[in-house]
């Protein structure tokens, strides 16, 4: 599906003959947006201004796409948009239903080419500022054609995103071939001549829809070969619009959508070499001190109670070779506990064939992860606190090298 047929597929005529309207631009700043009646517009208005700022020399347009709202978010944002100075300046984008974070951020990617956009970045609103600092550093190596994606890399404590450090991260660089901090950052900066292609793996209805339209994007700019950089923007402090879901539900929101897109580039995958690295910009991401420590004592009774109640579930998912690792897992104080990395990959790796083979209900499959990942928090916790903060990245890239290197076994079992 080409970048025409998107848009028309997804954006209403209104839209369209708004996007036509505008005319051509330079840069596009995308934002999807969920609940946010109480801050939307004040953030819309900060991010215009940053990127008024971050580029004053180019044309430049703020397009706004409602994620399901179920507040008055639509509306205002809808208000905002209407009350610009000059029609180019701002867009409302009324996505065609049924309207959820997949749709709103495809039906963003759409317009933008439609607009025939140079660069454009893509900003979630539960991202809780946004500076025209940021903005440059997501824009500029795209628009100086050093990238085609951009993915930002955030300072953080060792305990903070540790399903993105301990499963999504080091997966997906062990597939695809480029190790990156973040695949669902909340930001991205996008080259406008690879839109197109993307939209083509997109659009169609897939089982990543309709959480894991981030994790999409990222995954297909590494599975496309595209030119990926790395940024660094410091803390990522976020603003978000409900409370989360529990566990189990975001395993299903992620590690599904990650598995489910192993299957969509089943073609592409298996034939990569792990361990590449992306070009990366400014230092390193710092990595602070945890506040509070986190409660290791829960994470292994969870484990232990999974050991207990879900072995007959796990037995249909993981082959013995790696139930008879587990076992004795059970016996063990909390103090003394450890779920060691290349074990945690090859339960990984089990699941995901799992998956594939449909060998449970996907819903039921992944939820049954949820103890199993939870001793990997308490084992990486328990490791780390007696790791000096200096050595933390090893112990990371420890993770990254555990996935790399059961790669080979899941491809032979994959296929």
């Amino acid at each position: 599906m080409n970048g025409a047929a998107a848009a028309t597929d997804l954006l209403s005529e209104a839209s369209l003959t708004a996007l036509a309207t505008a005319g051509p631009v330079d840069v596009v700043a995308g934002v999807h947006v969920a609940n946010q009646a109480g801050r939307v517009v004040e953030w819309l208005d900060a991010l215009a201004r940053s990127l008024a700022e971050g580029a004053p020399s180019r044309r430049a347009a703020v397009l706004v796409a409602d994620a399901g709202s179920r507040d008055a978010t639509p509306d205002l944002a809808r208000g905002w948009c209407d009350s610009a100075a000059a029609p180019a300046e701002r867009a409302w984008l009324d996505v065609i239903a049924p309207r959820h974070r997949a749709r709103a951020i495809l039906g963003l990617l759409a317009a933008a080419q439609h607009m025939g956009a140079r660069a454009m970045v893509l900003l979630d609103a539960d991202l809780a500022g946004v500076d025209d600092g940021r903005l440059s550093a997501l824009l500029e190596p795209v628009l100086q054609g050093e990238a085609d994606y951009v993915s930002p890399a955030y300072s953080r404590t060792i305990a903070e995103g540790t399903l993105t450090t301990n499963l999504l991260a080091p997966l997906t660089g062990a597939l695809y071939g480029g190790r990156l901090q973040q695949v669902m950052g909340g930001c991205a900066g996008l080259a406008g001549a690879a839109i197109g292609s993307w939209l083509k793996d997109g659009t169609g209805a897939g089982e990543w829809q309709p959480h894991g339209a981030e994790l999409w994007l990222t995954t297909t700019a590494l599975a496309t070969g595209a030119r990926i950089a790395e940024v660094a923007l410091g803390r990522k402090l976020v603003a978000p619009a409900e409370p989360p879901p529990d566990l189990a539900s975001i395993l299903v929101r992620t590690v599904g959508p990650l598995f489910a897109l192993m299957e969509q580039y089943g073609a592409v995958w298996p034939e990569r070499a792990p361990g590449a690295t992306v070009a990366r910009r400014g230092d390193p991401p710092e990595i602070q001190v945890d506040a509070r420590a986190p409660a290791v004592e829960q994470m292994v009774h969870a484990f232990d109670l999974g050991l207990k109640d879900l072995l007959p579930v796990w037995e249909q998912i993981m082959p013995e070779e790696t139930l008879v690792r587990l076992y004795p897992l059970g016996l063990l104080a909390t103090d003394e506990f450890g779920l060691p990395a290349r074990l945690w990959a090859r339960i990984v790796s089990d699941f995901a064939v799992a998956y594939h083979e449909r060998l449970l209900p996907r819903d039921h499959l992944l939820r049954a992860l949820t103890p199993l990942y939870l001793g990997r928090v308490a084992a990486f916790i328990l490791e780390t606190r007696a790791t000096p903060l200096g050595r933390i990245p090893q112990a990371l890239e420890a993770i990254d090298r555990a996935f790399e290197t059961e790669k080979h076994h899941l491809v032979a079992r994959w296929r």
